[in-house]
């Protein structure tokens, strides 16, 4: 998996075993698991099995006290870490909010009902056997497209005005588009900047991000600032206005 995952596991609601779990996090992961009184046999698997497994145990029972022990951790470990990814493996519906919120905040932060391993095996079986065997079954004298006769090979002079006579794109080879990272230290001092100073309109935000990376232009650098406060639903433009928050529905 990606360098840098923080895999916690609610052992009362998801039980994966040590093998799926080690394999899933792949060479640079860690797992945090947290269990209960009645997952010690699973636990013992974990100390056994899985070395990059952190065992959390819950204080004391209740209801919803693993999920608090759970979402403790993981703001400690994303203030900790805030580069590195965290997936909550749970089939609770609750975490959403705390997950929802830690997302905003500009945290790659996301839950998953079970491992691929663990989907998988429950999953049809898989039809790529039949369409092999169909394209087996083809003909052997099927009629084969006619062949294009190769063309004349051109003289030295021939391909250097060829050459030449192509666009520059075509001449040049193509570059590979690089994904701009978000600044996650300057997007979260613009969260605590816009709970008291907040611009009226797209234009005037705009302006107001670009004053933080100076004089030179970056046109690029704002627009993804604002593309994330706006699926972050930190903002949103209503009737060509600016506002602040969800859209109201």
């Amino acid at each position: 998996m990606t360098a840098g995952v923080h895999l916690l596991v609610d052992l009362e609601n998801v039980q994966p075993s040590p093998k799926e779990a080690e394999g899933w996090l792949g060479d640079a992961g860690q797992a945090w698991i947290f269990y209960g009184p009645h997952q010690l046999k699973r636990k013992a698997g974990f100390e056994r099995e899985s070395p990059r497994s952190t065992l959390i145990p819950i204080s004391r029972t209740g209801a919803n006290s693993l999920d608090f022990h759970l979402v403790f951790y993981l703001g400690y470990l994303a203030a900790k870490h805030p580069n590195c990814k965290f997936v909550v493996l749970a089939k609770d519906t609750g975490y959403g909010p705390p997950l929802v919120h830690a997302r905003t905040l500009a945290f790659s932060v996301r839950r998953m009902s079970a491992l691929p391993a663990l989907a998988s095996s429950s999953s049809a079986p898989s039809k790529t056997p039949k369409v092999v065997a169909a394209k087996a079954s083809k003909p052997a004298d099927a009629p084969r497209k006619a062949s294009v006769p190769s063309a004349k090979p051109a003289k030295a002079g021939e391909t250097a005005v060829a050459k030449k006579s192509a666009p520059l794109s075509e001449q040049l080879p193509a570059r590979k588009k690089t994904k701009e990272k978000l600044p996650i230290a300057m997007y979260r001092d613009l969260l605590k900047e816009l709970e008291t100073h907040r611009p009226k309109s797209m234009s005037a935000l705009e302006r107001h991000i670009q004053t933080k990376f100076g004089p030179s232009p970056v046109p690029h650098k704002v627009q993804l600032l604002i593309d994330h406060l706006l699926t972050s639903d930190v903002i949103h433009v209503a009737n060509s206005k600016l506002g602040y928050g969800p859209a109201k529905t």
